[in-house]
């Protein structure tokens, strides 16, 4: 049996700072999806969300560590990348069916081809993410291509952490992206930004889908054996391409509709061991991610990732709020005890 490869030493503000960026970009992602609003109820669901997500964050303990760079992971993802990006801009697929079709090609491709391993799926579905970025955010595919690279260098770092969270791959990928926005904008190259996505004319549709994206995916990858890659990745292009194909056939925005399922789908990629009851825990999550898309914020429209960071805060979500009712349940029934004992 092969012994397994001992993870890099890096040192403790390297782990720390590597750990702190998920932190950064869950607040982030929540401040611009509702702290923009002047409505109090939303803002005080806002920090409630935040909170009990950094509940789920910090007990999970099991975070894992960091690991050196593999040289196909960056390859890989930029090959995602570049290939996602054409489908979106030159033959003007919607980001979602795009995506899937990369992430359907790159899991087919990894379990044919001699050689390759389940795990390069991750990488290039990496990388497609940051394909779906928006012509109005970066005006060419060289910066596609950057950003596709930085993002398969941080998940080769990141691939031993935070194992099986749901929504992992599209936040690494939306970090590579706003990275390299960074020195675009430095360099007075960004775009102006795409416009906001017309989720709230599509509020029932998109808590329909994530209540069924998110389970038929965790069904497909983990009870069905297609993994976690193809379970997304083959519903979103179904889902996707049927909106690509008869956009008129349906009463709310396609675009809408076909980035709601693949972000649900994210969702249903955790693991079972990472939600406590997954029957109900997956559709919980699946309809927390609705609520998140449905007030996505402006300033992250068009970034790929973006729908997976939404998806990780959904999770995070979850796990808090199963440890802070296990926790007062405990604590009931220690008082429950103590009473009967006096």
């Amino acid at each position: 049996m092969r012994a397994r490869r001992p993870h890099v030493g890096f040192h403790p503000w390297a782990r720390r700072a590597h750990f702190g960026w998920l932190w950064l970009l869950v607040g982030f992602v929540i401040a611009d999806s509702f702290l923009r609003h002047r409505a109090l109820g939303v803002v005080v669901t806002a920090l409630g969300i935040g909170i009990v997500a950094v509940v789920g964050m910090f007990h999970t303990r099991d975070a894992g560590h960091l690991s050196g760079v593999r040289l196909e992971d960056p390859v890989l993802a930029v090959t995602g990348a570049w290939a996602a990006g054409l489908l979106t801009r030159e033959l003007h697929l919607t980001p979602a069916l795009a995506i899937g079709a990369v992430g359907v090609v790159g899991g087919i491709l990894v379990r044919e081809v001699a050689g390759a391993k389940d795990y390069h799926g991750a990488p290039i579905y990496a990388g497609a993410f940051v394909g779906g970025t928006s012509g109005a955010v970066f005006g060419g595919l060289g910066w596609i291509v950057a950003a596709g690279l930085v993002a398969g260098v941080l998940w080769s770092v990141s691939r031993e952490a935070w194992v099986g969270i749901g929504g992992k791959i599209g936040s690494i990928s939306l970090c590579g992206v706003l990275i390299v926005a960074a020195v675009a904008a430095v360099t007075h190259r960004l775009g102006p930004g795409a416009g906001l996505m017309p989720t709230r004319h599509a509020v029932g549709g998109i808590v329909a889908i994530g209540i069924v994206s998110a389970p038929l995916t965790f069904w497909l990858a983990h009870r069905r054996g297609w993994g976690a890659i193809l379970g997304s990745a083959v519903t979103t292009v179904i889902v996707a391409g049927a909106l690509y194909l008869f956009p008129h056939a349906f009463p709310d925005p396609a675009i809408a509709l076909g980035a709601a399922w693949m972000g649900a789908s994210f969702v249903g990629m955790t693991l079972p061991r990472r939600l406590p009851r997954p029957a109900l825990a997956v559709p919980l999550a699946g309809l927390i991610f609705a609520g998140l898309f449905v007030y996505f914020g402006k300033y992250l429209s068009g970034f790929g990732g973006t729908v997976g960071a939404n998806a990780l805060i959904a999770i995070f979500v979850v796990r808090g709020l199963y440890w802070l009712g296990t926790t007062v349940a405990r604590r009931g029934a220690s008082g429950a005890e103590a009473l009967d004992d006096a």
